[in-house]
């Protein structure tokens, strides 16, 4: 029931009938993309991390709320992009950055994240991703909600448009549109930092 190739949309409908194990397995198995995502968007590990409890404390409590139809994981950066939005409305859009190293290692491949360590770079390559990484967040926060929203599902998570659409609010067209505007927002606000272009 809980192994790897158990799709979410079938643990999510067994957790919606009370299985605690499916949650388990769901929690872990997007528990570095949502905090990435958070950690990303935030810039502070620690708020991050409350952020991703809150997330899957929401789950929880929605869990009766999720369509079997629909796919589980739009559902689910769904409440994350709403818990976001509430976060960000309530402390402003530009928070200070505490810990860049550690930010950086929690949200560059998903691998670090509450409770994981990540091996150390060694100094130089750190010194050089953590200054890319502070410019591209700098950037990002700078951004309208919704397009670092977009730009960080779609070229982080690698989400498909027609997943961000739904998160959004918007048709997988319109997504695209955002996301490709937003893009070519932060390739200039790049370049104008000296920071040249982002893949």
């Amino acid at each position: 029931m809980t192994d790897e190739s158990t799709s979410d949309e079938i643990l999510m409908a067994a957790y919606q009938a009370g299985s605690e194990q499916a949650f388990r397995t769901l929690h872990d198995r997007h528990a570095g993309s949502v905090y990435g995502f958070l950690a990303r968007r935030v810039g502070d590990p620690a708020i991050a991390d409350d952020l991703y409890q809150e997330a899957f404390l929401r789950v929880h409590r929605a869990r009766a709320t999720w369509d079997p139809e629909r796919p589980f994981r739009p559902w689910l950066f769904g409440i994350v992009h709403h818990l976001l939005a509430d976060h960000l409305r309530g402390r402003g859009r530009s928070p200070e950055r505490p810990d860049a190293d550690a930010v950086e290692r929690a949200s560059s491949t998903g691998e670090a994240g509450p409770g994981r360590a990540a091996a150390p770079p060694d100094p130089e390559q750190a010194a050089a991703r953590r200054e890319s990484t502070e410019a591209l967040d700098r950037a990002l926060r700078a951004m309208p909600e919704e397009e670092a929203t977009v730009l960080v599902l779609a070229r982080v998570e690698g989400l498909p448009y027609e997943e961000i659409g739904p998160i959004l609010g918007r048709s997988p067209a319109a997504a695209k549109q955002l996301a490709y505007r937003a893009l070519k927002r932060l390739r200039a606000e790049l370049a104008a930092t000296g920071h040249g272009e982002t893949s």
